[in-house]
């Protein structure tokens, strides 16, 4: 028995626009559902295609009309400020945000449309949008996440934020974090896949500045690892990720920061030393040894050599313990061809870090 395709017709879209404009909640209502249904139902193919092909032959400058991706993501920001501002006594309805997730991940599928950078006209409406709700709601955090982490991926949308609204995001996510922790440098256990996601959102944000890193962001982002590193105690994902965090900061802008470098230091040396030799995850160990070549590049001859002296002391303790072959960094961890093992990228990294280390003892000597 053959079934047949549902195919989206322009009425079909309109039917949708129409129920989502309404100044009543309950049509809106109705008008989110129908949108869920034929963003996630079976006619989901045809529906996208008709947008997205008649949003792909939009003309720059052109005001998009109702049957395109920005008009509708313009529409659902309007029906998600009105549910917002009447839901005082309740909840949002989640269903919204998941909706806005879906229409700006469905616009940049160019299986739709052929074509890319079709939100480009309402990306910085999106980006003030994202900032309004995360910093006064956790409800649609985890949806809105998502969103911001899929249009700073793409290059020309995030050139488009404004500094002023990625300073301001950089310093929430960085907060929410702080936040989430507990005195004992434990993350709430209620909480933490929330936190893991802030985490990787604070990563990218981190990773796609619009432009150069802003001077005026530069001493909160230090305080903030300062404040979230100084009471860190617990290892796992969150902490791998906090550390690829602040790598990321110190490539990017670590140069610029003086002696601040020195300042995060202090903050980190403790967990960073303690995870160093007990740690068996080689994603956290591949992150603590680039933190190290980052930080002995930043401070090569400041603090009276500090740096060199704890890598000597780490060195000498996980030889001393045979750590290299005991903790998950086998001397050979990746390929092997016969007769020879390549030796891994974790041990080989730790090797440059003790080469370069060693080269700088031999020099102040």
């Amino acid at each position: 028995m053959k079934t047949s395709m549902i195919v989206a017709k322009s009425r079909d879209v309109q039917e949708v626009v129409s129920k989502l404009s309404s100044d009543k909640a309950k049509t809106r209502e109705e008008g989110i559902k129908l949108l869920s249904t034929w963003l996630e139902g079976e006619g989901s193919f045809s529906f996208c295609k008709l947008i997205g092909r008649k949003t792909a032959i939009l003309n720059q400058g052109d005001i998009p009309h109702s049957e395109t991706w920005p008009f509708l993501v313009k529409l659902l920001i309007t029906c998600i400020k009105l549910e917002i501002s009447t839901s005082k006594k309740r909840p949002p309805k989640l269903l919204l945000a998941k909706m806005l997730r879906t229409i700006v991940q469905h616009a940049e599928d160019i299986r739709f449309s052929g074509k890319r950078l079709l939100l480009l006209s309402v990306v910085k409406l999106l980006f003030n949008h994202i900032l309004d709700v995360v910093k006064d709601s956790t409800v649609y955090q985890s949806e809105y996440n998502v969103i911001l982490r899929h249009l700073l991926s793409v290059k020309e949308y995030c050139c488009q934020m404004r500094k002023r609204i990625y300073c301001s995001l950089v310093l929430i996510y960085m907060k929410n974090v702080e936040l989430a922790m507990d005195k004992k440098g434990q993350f709430l256990f209620n909480g933490k896949e929330d936190v893991f996601r802030n985490v990787l959102t604070l990563h990218v944000l981190l990773e796609n500045s619009p432009g150069d890193f802003p001077d005026n962001l530069r001493g909160d982002v230090v305080k903030g690892f300062i404040g979230i590193f100084s009471n860190m105690r617990e290892e796992g994902k969150v902490s791998r990720n906090l550390m690829e965090c602040i790598n990321t900061y110190l490539l990017k802008d670590g140069p610029n920061i003086g002696s601040q470098a020195m300042d995060i230091h202090r903050s980190l040396q403790d967990f960073v030393f303690h995870c160093w030799l007990t740690t068996h995850d080689k994603g956290l160990k591949n992150c603590l040894i680039n933190y190290a070549k980052l930080q002995l590049r930043l401070n090569r001859i400041s603090e009276d050599g500090i740096i060199i002296e704890q890598l000597l002391l780490v060195f000498d303790k996980e030889l001393n313990q045979n750590i290299i072959g005991t903790i998950g960094i086998p001397k050979c961890d990746t390929v092997k061809d016969d007769k020879a093992c390549i030796l891994g990228s974790l041990h080989m990294g730790l090797m440059e870090l003790a080469a370069s280390v060693y080269y700088q003892v031999n020099k102040l000597l």
